[in-house]
């Protein structure tokens, strides 16, 4: 890709996440993701398992260890803290609204596009196991 095609392309994304984007027009999986980033960083800080409190959102043990293990996996890849606000809150962090498009690509299992999201933020040897985390924990959390 030429260095001004580059440049003009992050350029426009940088500033399409300094716009706040609002929860409530995420999908219903886009916002059970986003609210379970806010409430894993919760439990973390008072050094408490999320998994219960997932586990009962979610009805199911399996959807809430696949979607802690997808929030580890991004602390893992992540280049940097992910930042969340409060769960009260209907602005997203552009960590947050990077997610909820890392969700709609993982949704419709469009792992070049869900590439392309990722695609300077997370180094290109990370996005495979972001994008397997992403595609488990989507697959298991209740649909509409």
């Amino acid at each position: 890709m030429p260095s001004g095609h580059s440049n003009t392309r992050f350029s426009a994304l940088i500033d399409s996440l300094a716009r706040p984007q609002d929860v409530r027009a995420l999908t219903l999986t886009g916002l059970h993701m986003t609210m379970a980033m806010r409430l894993c960083a919760m439990f973390d800080a008072a050094a408490c398992d999320p998994v219960p409190d997932l586990a009962r959102r979610y009805h199911s043990i399996e959807a809430a260890c696949a979607v802690h293990g997808l929030v580890q996996t991004i602390k893992r890849v992540w280049p940097e803290p992910f930042m969340v606000n409060r769960p009260c809150c209907l602005s997203m962090t552009p960590d947050e609204a990077t997610l909820s498009a890392l969700v709609r690509k993982a949704l419709s299992a469009d792992r070049a596009g869900f590439s392309d999201v990722a695609d300077g933020f997370v180094r290109a040897d990370r996005h495979a196991a972001l994008f397997e985390a992403t595609v488990h924990a989507v697959a298991l959390l209740p649909s509409p």
